[in-house]
This record gives structure tokens, sequence and C-alpha cells, in this order.
């Protein structure tokens, strides 16, 4: 039997996978929004509910990939996505917004249920499963790369094509990947004798809600790292709106932001400074597309070494450095908050620093959960990995709503500015984080020192 049985349907799944992530419109997301008549609140509040419905559409997602061949589940979300197009390109408006996002939700959460085990479905046909690890990392590379270079270019072609013409390009992009994924194999035939009712999985859940909330061993972490989900999240989707209140328009282009906040000439050098005006193709690279690779970047580069930094780093230590460094992102809003005017060279710098932050969450979150697996009941492990889940998307839906009641509105003088929101948030960030950790602590998951030891604990 070949050894490369796999290499072939996982590479279509991964270019599949790639595909999906050419999201153009991410870096000018709130541009978009605001084409339609919505504001920064809206789009915090948008944001919001795509992660609550997520976390609503969770379990019947989970059900389906259990039901129905997990392939044709991978073609409902990235037909549910293309539905999500379908309705921006042709018609304008809030409720159209909130339709496609909802659509945007439940593909995410179809995809989230079974994109992993599709992966260990075509392993295992081929009897590689030992290879589970590598494939599992090529997804994810390919989906990065994808976002990375769809941030990267997706400014300067809504500049230069405006958001039609993109929602278009995405159409037929996507159309692409559902013709891959209807070439791949059916690897998963669910067994109807295996197979439990939607009721009775219901019940399943419930009993992991109540095992992890009755253990002090994982309820506190679990709380803790849906906590830092949240934050991470409130951070990211500050980017845009933070951009748009220092004065940075998102879809200036490198050199035209440089030369306005001084980096021309004078720091590059007079021969270096011309050369790189005379690359017109920088002109398509714009700010936010560049801010979003690197979060991607960095993001990637953490979860990376995650497992290395395991081995060196307690789980409670590694949670502590990451709340401190939350911590320090909201104290540095409220410094800019006192400076008045924020200027767009500080803005980056700040955006930089908030990057870092979800760079560790991630670091946390991607240990904590291996931890989960390694000690949960097998019996619920998969149910426990989904109350883990669901618990970030919960408190990171009601961080992004929240904002939509705070911020101040256009023509209007009441409410206050995104920066405002960091040093609000933290407030109630700091006495919740230090309780998780204070419980996390007194239930002595401060001694493990790496997961390498974790797995001789019993659960």
């Amino acid at each position: 039997m070949s050894k490369y049985l796999s290499f072939v349907p996982l590479s279509m799944y991964n270019v599949a996978a790639f595909l999906r992530s050419q999201l153009f419109l991410l870096p000018v997301l709130l541009f978009f929004y605001q084409e339609n008549g919505l504001t920064v609140g809206d789009f915090y509040l948008i944001q919001g509910l795509i992660v609550f419905f997520a976390f609503l559409f969770e379990i019947p997602a989970g059900y389906l990939g259990d039901i129905f061949p997990r392939k044709y589940i991978l073609i409902t979300a990235y037909s549910l996505f293309l539905g999500r197009l379908f309705l921006w390109i042709f018609f304008r408006g809030f409720e159209i917004i909130l339709i496609g996002e909802f659509l945007y939700a439940c593909s995410k959460a179809c995809f989230d249920s079974v994109s992993s085990s599709f992966i260990y479905d075509i392993l295992k046909k081929n009897n590689e499963e030992a290879k589970m690890v590598k494939a599992y990392s090529n997804f994810n590379a390919a989906m990065y790369i994808g976002t990375g270079i769809a941030a990267l270019l997706g400014a300067g072609l809504y500049e230069k094509w405006g958001s039609h013409l993109l929602l278009i390009a995405e159409f037929v992009i996507y159309s692409t990947a559902i013709l891959l994924l209807s070439l791949l194999p059916n690897a998963h035939q669910p067994s109807s004798n295996l197979v439990i009712s939607f009721k009775q999985r219901l019940k399943r859940f419930w009993v992991a809600v109540r095992y992890i909330l009755k253990s002090r061993k994982y309820c506190y972490l679990v709380l803790f790292s849906g906590f830092m989900v949240g934050v991470s999240h409130f951070f990211f989707w500050s980017f845009q709106p933070l951009m748009k209140s220092s004065g940075i328009n998102p879809s200036v282009s490198l050199t035209d932001l440089a030369d306005s906040i001084g980096w021309d000439a004078r720091v590059f050098g007079e021969v270096v400074w011309n050369y790189l005006i005379s690359l017109n193709w920088l002109d398509y690279i714009k700010v936010m597309g560049v801010v979003i690779f690197i979060n991607n970047l960095i993001r990637s580069s953490f979860s990376y070494f995650a497992a290395a930094m395991a081995k060196r780093i307690s789980l409670f230590n590694l949670g502590n450095i990451s709340f401190v460094m939350e911590i320090i992102g909201c104290a540095l809003s409220f410094i800019l908050m006192k400076m008045g005017h924020i200027s767009p060279l500080n803005c980056l710098l700040f955006i930089i620093f908030l990057c870092v932050c979800i760079g560790l969450q991630l670091m946390f979150t991607i240990t904590h959960i291996s931890r989960l697996h390694r000690l949960i009941n097998p019996k619920i492990r998969s149910l426990s990995s989904s109350v883990n889940m669901m618990t970030g998307r919960l408190m990171t839906s009601i961080m992004l709503m929240a904002p939509k009641f705070l911020l101040e509105h256009e023509g209007e003088t009441t409410g206050i500015r995104v920066i405002d929101i960091f040093w609000i948030y933290a407030i109630i960030f700091i006495p919740i984080g230090l309780y998780f950790i204070y419980k996390i602590f007194k239930y002595n998951v401060h001694a493990e020192h790496s997961l390498m030891h974790v797995s001789d604990e019993k659960a």
C-alpha cells in the first residue's frame, strides 16, 4: 500500500481551505458597513452577534456532523457563505448585512465542527493516522497564508475596484472551493446504529457542562480561557475603529502613511525612499492589510512555539503573563486617551502591541485545550471541548456587543470614544481576571510545570 494515499485529497482540501480564507473585505469591513449606513457601534454589535449565532449553532452543527457525511457538512458550510455573498452583491442595508453575517456564523459553526475530523477521516481510511499532527498543521498553515495574502491585497483592491467587484471575486473563489470539495472522497459514513438523537446529545452536553462546573480542576481554567478569548477578540475587532479615530485611513498606502508620519527620506534615506516610491505595486499594499497580516504572523508564530513553551512555563504562569499583557494594553489605552488626539504612529504601535497580546492569549488557549484533552474523562472529551469553545464564544459576544450601547453615534454628543472602551473594560477585566487566577492558584493548578507531566494525573 502506498504511504501517500492521503496526499492528494488532503492537498485538495488545503487548497479549498486556502480559498476559503480569501476574505478581501476583511481589512476594510468597517468601510463596507458604513457604505450600507451602519455605524462603528453597529460594527461591534454585528461582530458580537456573529459569535453569538455561532454559539447557538455549535451543538446543532456537531449533531449534523454525526448524522451526515462530513464532506457534505463542509460543502454546506461553504454554500452558506456563498449565500452571504449573493445577498451582499444584490442587496444593501442593515438587515441584509445582519442576515449575511448570520449565514456566516452558521457557516463557521459547520466548518469548525468537522474541519479537523475530516482530516482524520481521510488519514484513517488510508491507515495514516500517525500523520494527523502534520496534516492538521498544514491545513492551518494554508488558512493563515490565505488570510495573510487576502489581508495584504484586500484594502488596495477595495480602493481600486470597490466592494461590489470584490464580492463577485469572492463568490467565484468560493464556488471554485466548493467544486474542489465535491471531488474529495467521502471518507466518513455515519452508522445509523451509532448516531444518537439530538435530544440525547443535548443531555450529554449538559452532563459535560455539569462535570466541568463541579470540577474545581477544570471549571476556573475553562472560564478564564473563555474570558481571555473574549478580550482578545475585542482587541482584534478594535483595530479598524482605532485607526479611524486616530485619523488613519485603513486604505492608505504604506508609502503615503510613512510620508504622513515623517518616515520618509529622513528615515530611509533619499535613495531608498525614491526607490520605494517607484514601486507602484506598493500602492496596493494598504496599512490595514499589513496590520492584519502582522496579526496573523504573530498568531501563527505563537501557535508554532506553544508546545515548546509549555515545557518551560507552567499553564498557570502562562495565563498570568497573558493576563498582565492585556492589562498593560488597557493601561496604554488610558495613556493614549489622556493625550487627547492619538497620532497615527502611536496608534499603530498600540495595535502591534495588541497583536502580541492576542498571540500570547492564543498560546495559553492552545496549552489549556491540550491539557483538557489529556485529563478529561474520555467519554465526554469532545463535548467538553465544545463547552470550552462555547464559553469563549459567549463571553466574546458579550464583550463585542456592549460597545454598541456605549459609543457615541454620528451627529450626537452622547456616548464615548473607541479608546475609552479599553479603560472602562479594564475596570471589569481586572477584578474578574484576578478572581479566576486566585481560584486557579487555590486549587493547585499552578504546580503543574509541563504538559509532558499532566498525563499522569487522574481526571
